[in-house]
Parts: structure tokens; C-alpha cells; sequence
């Protein structure tokens, strides 16, 4: 379980990283990037750049579509529920989470631009590559603090299930105990591995 989480978050920061390091070197090495512009005509870039371009660009892509959807969770699983301030920590992680997402791309839509335009595409690329190396160091540091919550079966299974049951009991009447909408009347969930949803008003 734990060696199939850290692989899952090498191979999806390896990609990142690995983009933005071949994003880098098509910006620096003269035989990666098209030439300069001679006036106003500009020859096109050969098909061996364009190659490595794309290729850092995917990478990129890749990389980053699979950690936005996998730290968030992976973040939520080092609280527990169950403990009052442990919900509360929770809670901050998030608020901290996108705060720093929103600073990033603020930081990334106008600081780096304006290293790009004025020192360099090069350097426009080589400080977030720099950064993000770090982040990964740092974030494999805390391997031994975390948590690893054993999964409770396919999430596609799971998907499919809830549509099937929708559909099943499209015309059933909802009960006038809404306590009853929130979990099984079971001592434990009916998903192997999870426990059961308990009944909240913190969002009323």
C-alpha cells in the first residue's frame, strides 16, 4: 500500500519535473529553440524542436493533472475525522492549500512573465523547475510522517454503482428522517476499508 502511493506520486512528479526540465533546455540550448527573429521575419522552428517542445509541454500537462487531483485527498487523509481538532486542522489545510495556489498563479502570471519577457525564457523556465525540485524534495522528506489510508476498492466501481442505484430507485420517496439519507443503518459502511459517514450540521 504505501510503496503503490510513493510510486504513484514518483511517476506523476517525474513527469512534472521532467517537463519543465526539457521546457527548460528547448529555452537555453541554441539547436533546441527556433532563431531569432531578423526583423520582422521569423523562421519557423524545425521539426526536431517542435518534438521537444510538445514533448516538455504534455509532460507538463500530465504531471500536473495527476497531482491537482491526487494532493487535495492525499492532504485529507492526514486528519482524522473522527477528532474534533483534527477536523478543524483539516479544514486550515485547505484554506492554506488554495491560498498558496492562488499565489502561485498570481506569481506565475505576472513575476515570471516578466523574467521571461526581460531576462530570458530560459530563466522564465529554469526558476519554476528550480522551485518545483525543491517541492519534491521536501515533500519526500515527510515521507515517514504521513498517513496511508487503505483504499476501499475501485473509485470507477463505486461511480458506477451510484449511477445503477439512481437509476434503480429513481421513484422511490425520500423518507421525512433525513438522518436516514446519510449512511446505512449497518454498524459499519457497506464499503470494505471505509467507515461510515456520520450525520453533521456544520454546514447549515
Amino acid at each position: 500500500m504505501h510503496s503503490s502511493i510513493v510510486f504513484t506520486f514518483n511517476l506523476r512528479y517525474g513527469c512534472f519535473i521532467q517537463g519543465m526540465c526539457t521546457l527548460t533546455l528547448s529555452a537555453s540550448f541554441p539547436a533546441l529553440k527556433p532563431i531569432e527573429c531578423l526583423s520582422s521575419i521569423c523562421p519557423p522552428a524545425t521539426p526536431p524542436q517542435y518534438v521537444v517542445f510538445f514533448i516538455g509541454l504534455y509532460l507538463v500537462a500530465l504531471g500536473t493533472g495527476g497531482l491537482k487531483s491526487c494532493v487535495p485527498s492525499f492532504g485529507a487523509d492526514q486528519f482524522d475525522d473522527t477528532d474534533s481538532q483534527e477536523r478543524i486542522k483539516k479544514g486550515s489545510f485547505f484554506n492554506w492549500f488554495y491560498f498558496t495556489l492562488g499565489i502561485g498563479a498570481l506569481v506565475s502570471s505576472s513575476f515570471v512573465v516578466w523574467i521571461q519577457e526581460n531576462a530570458g525564457w530560459s530563466l522564465g523556465f529554469g526558476i519554476p523547475t528550480l522551485f518545483m525540485g525543491l517541492a519534491i524534495g521536501s515533500f519526500f522528506l515527510g515521507t515517514p510522517l504521513y498517513r496511508f489510508q487503505k483504499p476501499g476498492g475501485s473509485p470507477i466501481t463505486r461511480i458506477c454503482q451510484v449511477v445503477v442505484a439512481s437509476v434503480r430507485k429513481r421513484d422511490l420517496v425520500v423518507p421525512e428522517d433525513s438522518s436516514l439519507l446519510y449512511e446505512t443503518l449497518d454498524n459499519s459502511s457497506v464499503i470494505e476499508g471505509s467507515r461510515k459517514l456520520k450525520h453533521t450540521d456544520e454546514l447549515r
